[in-house]
């Protein structure tokens, strides 16, 4: 009696496994980025003007690979990872990857743009009011941890986020998939 049981059983685990397997999308086999990036949102745009006074849209660099890192010059953790994000920022721009510094100081343009100097940041750097960076922060659900980074693809949407400080090989293993 148990083996015609168990015979059953394991014939119908088996049909059930042939028929889920024949009946599954065309999305199941496609790469976990290309499945990924359809199903995510788009960033929100913002607009903030870099230590020059230009103003600079996100949606201006559609067709790139954005690291928007969240980060202000009293945080240590941010002061840590400029170097990385550096390395990243010039290895990779030529593939179409840019860094997006997004100051959250109080401080004037001007005590920022010496900060960049004198830690030699190589990417732009934006800085706003505190009810731009504000209005950005609760479009990007940003919990207001130090740094945050957000991976803006090419098609705008946001495919990553860490939160805390980060390495060169942290950013690579973000930015790796879309390249």
């Amino acid at each position: 009696m148990r083996k015609p049981v168990l015979t059953l059983v394991i014939a119908l685990l088996a049909i059930t496994a042939v028929v889920v397997n024949s009946t599954r999308s065309d999305a199941a086999h496609q790469t976990p980025a290309k499945q990924e990036t359809s199903a995510k949102p788009l960033a929100p745009d913002f607009t903030l003007r870099d230590l020059d006074g230009e103003r600079v849209a996100l949606k201006s660099l559609r067709g790139k690979l954005v690291l928007v890192n969240f980060w202000a010059t009293w945080c240590p953790p941010c002061r840590r990872e400029i170097p990385d994000l550096n390395r990243i920022h010039s290895a990779y721009e030529e593939q179409g990857v840019v860094v997006l510094g997004i100051s959250w100081d109080e401080a004037s343009s001007e005590q920022i743009k010496n900060f960049v100097r004198n830690y030699k940041v190589v990417y732009p750097v934006l800085h706003g009011t505190q009810s731009e960076l504000s209005e950005i922060g609760r479009a990007y659900q940003w919990e207001g941890y130090l740094p945050t980074t957000y991976l803006v693809d090419r098609e705008g949407r946001i495919q990553d986020k860490h939160i805390g400080g980060g390495n060169e090989r942290l950013f690579l293993r973000m930015i790796e998939p879309y390249l």
